[in-house]
């Protein structure tokens, strides 16, 4: 206890490193003692080494897996983690990490949805839909694991389904801009199948933005319209408002190039071109650009 002591008044002065060595000195003294693996997590977590954290309250909870103040606090900065590893794009790791915490957590819907975003960015799309269907068992009024779900079964070849889902969202959700961006997606793949007016789905998705003018995925879908009417003015102004707001894969690069040439702009069309096979390379490695 007195080095757990010394390591609080270490971290405390901002002294981090000298408490987390007072710590692992503690474990190695003391290793069937919980308290000093959870003091070093939150000390990691303090200095926003997330997934060394993640792994000391893991350690911690094996010692003491009924102890609720851990699993809380497991389960906080595991969330924290997956977030910083989707931000990054770092799908496959993230995957990883989803699968644990959900094994660990199985009745968090805040987890399925993690996982269910790392089944869906690694293609996984069936077991998307099964992990957003458990979120929104646990939490039927989360807008995220409805919209989450209609995605993941569109991606998995399930329209029907996916279309059920967004009107019963749009529903109960009536004012959610990312339900109207979904099915508005969703009523664009359908209309390049010829099932549905493409102007159904311009005008879906024009209600997004109406909402939130931001959403980037609704302005790429507005500029590939756009480019299919060949009307490259307007492809240019949405896709650019899609690239402001932070879109920036290989979909949108290639969409730009495709309307800079239209437009006449054949050294900008070039540079997205080449930008294109960055971020496609990128994107099959499973890595950022």
């Amino acid at each position: 206890m007195q080095r757990a002591r010394q390591a609080y008044d270490l971290a405390r002065s901002g002294q981090f490193d000298a408490a987390i060595a007072e710590l692992q000195e503690a474990c190695r003294i003391a290793p069937a003692n919980p308290l000093y693996r959870s003091a070093m997590g939150g000390i990691l977590e303090r200095q926003a080494k997330w997934e060394s954290a993640v792994a000391a309250f893991r350690e911690a909870i094996r010692l003491d897996p009924a102890n609720p103040k851990l699993l809380q606090k497991l389960e906080s900065v595991s969330l924290e983690w997956g977030a910083i590893l989707a931000r990054e794009r770092r799908f496959r790791a993230g995957l990883r990490h989803a699968q644990q915490t959900a094994a660990q957590f199985p009745n968090s819907a805040s987890v399925h949805l993690m996982l269910g975003l790392f089944q869906t960015r690694n293609q996984q799309n069936v077991a998307a839909v099964t992990a957003y269907r458990r979120a929104l068992s646990l939490d039927p009024d989360s807008a995220d694991a409805s919209v989450g779900l209609a995605i993941a079964q569109s991606s998995a070849g399930l329209a029907r389904d996916a279309e059920a889902t967004l009107l019963g969202g749009l529903k109960k959700f009536p004012n959610d801009a990312l339900h109207r961006q979904a099915y508005g997606v969703l009523l664009a793949r359908m209309a390049e199948s010829g099932s549905t007016p493409a102007d159904r789905a311009i005008q879906m998705l024009e209600s997004a933005l109406a909402i939130d003018a931001t959403l980037p995925e609704a302005h790429y879908q507005l500029g590939s319209l756009a480019l299919a009417n060949e009307d490259a003015a307007a492809a240019l102004r949405h896709l650019e408002a899609a690239a402001r707001n932070g879109l920036d894969d290989a979909r949108l690069h290639y969409a730009m190039a495709r309307a800079l040439r239209r437009a006449g702009r054949a050294e900008d069309a070039a540079r997205h071109m080449e930008a294109f096979r960055q971020r496609k390379l990128a994107e099959e490695l499973g890595v950022q650009p």
